[in-house]
């Protein structure tokens, strides 16, 4: 359920806020730059604000020469301590709006980064998104993080606003990391009055939409990108695919000079953020599609389940329901964010429209149908579970998954054992029909058994076409 629909607000693309679903996090994050940018003053306003609480942590820590037994360097890190937002629904969640959260191994990662800057000389931070530049682990979930967390204060009073306009209801209830205390240099837990989730009783947070993207503008990526536009040659280095993080890592490191004028080039460029109306990438409205893909394939009747080998054809049933949506009545579309170009929509956001057509009609079944679930040796992509504790795991990969034939041969054998599941189905999307990829659509069956028999294990194959289909006019 969205925002909107919980309210009863009729949701139109010219509202400033973003419009969260409840129950999964959004794969989007707060761009601190756009905060930065904004031509709103408020706003850059508490920008200020926020930059200038990093900039004191900043002097802190360098008063503490970095020996981390120094007071000043035990405050550093309590400071930048950021407890994982979830008010806002966004960000790295799989199905759940929990979170993972975040605490004293993020606040230490950023010391560290800090640390860096010190040594090199850098004396000061103009965005502390660069952090993220000089140590790995500061990823876009962190940085969204700790932005939500240093303008929670002002998310407060614009979700207030917003309410106010719109009749939201709104109640008291106590939001983690809302208020600073600028005596005890300690952040505190406050009430406030906030829209509430009644299914969860927690309180949720609005953002401004224009604030979101998928990557935050000073990012590793966009640092390779200015590496290898504009200053490979200067730098004597090359640039090449094969680079890791820790790479591009040690670049920034040797070289703050250049991390500053890739900044000001960031600055002088400026940024857009997601086109969250649009929705390209299909991170927000894959519900509202699940809902008419529901409505396009209704359930007819629900089998009946009585051991593992039932739950087994329950799952090939479930797939089939959904493949006829997507090949018969036209849901491919909503795989591809171009057509033209054929980019399809990112694996995860597959995933989640798999899982809000396939989640009612696994629970008239008596099926509880679960994404990312833990194995102990990493997230299977779903499990199927049924009375009895009956359970089916299913793997879906698109074709050109570049750890196409490691996931069926290794990760599927892995998170059954770690599981004690003997059935599992490999579920792949088939995105391309490129030469390599259609021999390897058609030896599917013949690798699976393989797999299987390997493993003294049982993984079948199901099959997805979500390659564009001509109208039947054209056929």
């Amino acid at each position: 359920m969205y925002f909107s629909e919980l309210f009863q607000i009729e949701y139109k693309a010219e509202f400033d806020w973003f419009d969260p679903i409840l129950e999964n996090d959004t794969l989007l994050f707060v761009d601190p730059f756009l905060v930065f940018a904004d031509s709103d003053s408020n706003w850059r306003q508490a920008y200020g604000e926020m930059m200038a609480y990093f900039q004191s942590a900043f002097t802190l820590l360098a008063s503490s020469k970095l020996n981390p037994k120094h007071q000043y360097y035990r405050r550093t890190l309590s400071l930048m301590e950021f407890p994982e937002p979830r008010e806002f629904r966004l960000g790295f969640a799989g199905k759940s709006s929990a979170g993972s959260g975040s605490g004293p191994g993020l606040a230490r990662k950023v010391v560290e980064a800090m640390t860096q800057a010190i040594q090199r000389g850098i004396k000061d931070i103009e965005h502390f998104e660069e952090l993220g530049i000089l140590v790995s682990g500061i990823n876009k979930d962190r940085i969204s993080d700790i932005t939500c967390n240093l303008l929670k204060s002002q998310l407060i009073q614009y979700t207030q606003e917003i309410c106010h306009s719109l009749n939201v209801p709104m109640e008291v209830r106590k939001i983690r990391h809302s208020a600073y205390d600028e005596m005890r240099s300690r952040w505190m837990d406050a009430e406030h009055l906030t829209p509430v989730d009644p299914e969860s009783n927690t309180p949720i947070l609005l953002v401004p939409k224009r604030f979101l993207r998928e990557l935050p503008t000073l990012s590793s990526d966009n640092w390779s990108e200015f590496l290898d536009t504009s200053l490979r040659d200067d730098l004597n280095i090359k640039i090449s695919q094969g680079m890791k993080k820790e790479d591009f890592i040690a670049l920034a490191r040797s070289h703050p000079a250049v991390l500053r004028q890739w900044i000001q080039y960031s600055e002088e460029r400026g940024s857009n953020p997601y086109d969250v109306d649009s929705d390209p990438m299909l991170h927000v409205n894959w519900q509202r599609l699940a809902r008419e893909a529901i409505s396009a394939e209704p359930v007819r009747e629900t089998p009946r389940i009585s051991n593992a080998d039932d739950l087994l054809n329950f799952a090939h049933s479930a797939i089939e329901h959904f493949r006829r949506w997507v090949e018969k009545k036209g849901g491919w579309r909503a795989f591809w964010r171009d057509l033209k170009g054929l980019k399809s929509i990112p694996e995860t956001n597959m995933q989640l429209l798999f899982l809000g057509v396939l989640d009612h009609y696994c629970e008239q079944a008596g099926v509880i149908l679960d994404r990312e679930v833990e194995t102990g040796r990493g997230p299977v992509d779903f499990t199927f579970t049924s009375a009895g504790n009956f359970r089916v795991l299913l793997e879906m990969k698109k074709l050109t998954h570049g750890e196409f034939w490691h996931g069926l041969h290794t990760q599927t054998p892995i998170y059954m054992d770690s599981q004690g599941v003997d059935h599992a189905i490999f579920l792949s999307v088939r995105d391309s029909t490129s030469r390599p990829m259609n021999e390897r659509w058609m030896k599917l069956d013949l690798e699976a058994a393989a797999a299987g028999e390997a493993n003294s294990c049982r993984i079948e194959v199901a099959r997805i076409d979500i390659m564009p289909k001509e109208s039947a006019s054209n056929s």
